[in-house]
């Protein structure tokens, strides 16, 4: 799976990004819970209306809408027809080509077979049945310690919890830790600063970028990137920490916070990296400067 710099998504495939795959389980609850096919699509077509037609975020959800419709066998002609229009303008290949080509030609190779299904035989209606969780249930106030395949460890809590793709979605913030081989106290996981990041959707041209808390809610798409034993393991319950910051306005772009979305396996990798190097020392400078500025809060 790859992971990108493009907010909410994970992998070049349709459903591999946060909106659609929110659409398409918007589309299969509306279906299981009964509703009318035409009416359930002009519902979900009106709740996206204030997406500009061409903006990308539109592209996903039209992109998204008519795969989720095709696959359950109730395609909507104008779903269909928006659909591929959008797909022969080019779709969202432009902010993939932005992040990497190969990337590109992937999302490209994606939305062509897609355009293929939705302009072949129409599917024939399927029974629905509920999607399989494969995440491993956690609680708000759950910390766990996470260990890559180096022995690189790190801490993370549980502050949240969030809908989406017909599971809920746990929100946690890797904290600042500096590992000597024991093992934190619940009052440093209560306390201690929530790791910050400079990632910014576009660099600023007349300063540095912001630096904000950075928090990630994990995804469990398949079996595979459940998180277990080779990942890590559950530390304690019940540690009493908020969010350092508001989840409903998270964005690489806006938002006092940038608010990710990874795979258990994803995150493991992160904290190997030179970019979790790069955001432990940003954090660092950021715990010596006062803390209002940097939306750090006292519990």
């Amino acid at each position: 799976m790859a992971r990108v710099d493009v907010m909410g998504t994970w992998g070049t495939e349709i459903f591999a990004d946060d909106h659609a795959d929110d659409v398409r389980a918007d589309w299969q609850d509306g279906l299981l819970g009964g509703h009318d096919p035409v009416a359930l699509s002009a519902q979900l077509i009106d709740q996206n209306a204030r997406l500009d037609p061409g903006v990308e975020e539109s592209v996903v959800f039209w992109v998204a809408l008519a795969a989720a419709q095709h696959e359950t066998g109730w395609l909507q002609p104008d779903v269909q027809a928006t659909a591929v229009d959008l797909i022969d303008r080019g779709g969202d290949v432009a902010r993939w080509a932005a992040e990497d080509s190969e990337l590109a030609a992937s999302r490209q190779a994606e939305l062509a077979r897609l355009r293929a299904k939705l302009t072949g035989p129409p599917r024939a209606p399927s029974a629905l049945t509920r999607p399989v969780d494969h995440g491993v249930r956690f609680e708000v106030g759950d910390a766990v310690l996470l260990t890559a395949p180096s022995g690189v460890r790190a801490v993370a809590v549980v502050v949240a919890q969030v809908p989406g793709g017909g599971t809920v979605r746990p929100v946690i913030e890797v904290l600042l830790w500096d590992d000597d081989g024991s093992l934190p106290s619940r009052r440093f996981l209560a306390t201690a600063p929530v790791v910050h990041t400079d990632s910014e959707a576009v660099k600023p041209v007349d300063g540095p970028p912001r630096v904000r808390p950075a928090l990630h809610t994990m995804i469990t798409p398949t079996r595979e990137t459940a998180f277990g034993p080779r990942l890590g393991r559950l530390l304690a319950r019940g540690i009493p920490r908020r969010p350092s910051a508001d989840l409903r306005d998270g964005t690489l772009a806006t938002g006092e916070a940038v608010v990710t979305y990874l795979t258990w396996p994803a995150l493991i990798v992160h904290i190997e990296s030179d970019e979790f190097v790069h955001e432990r020392q940003l954090t660092r400078d950021a715990v010596q400067r006062p803390r209002r500025r940097f939306g750090f809060r006292r519990l």
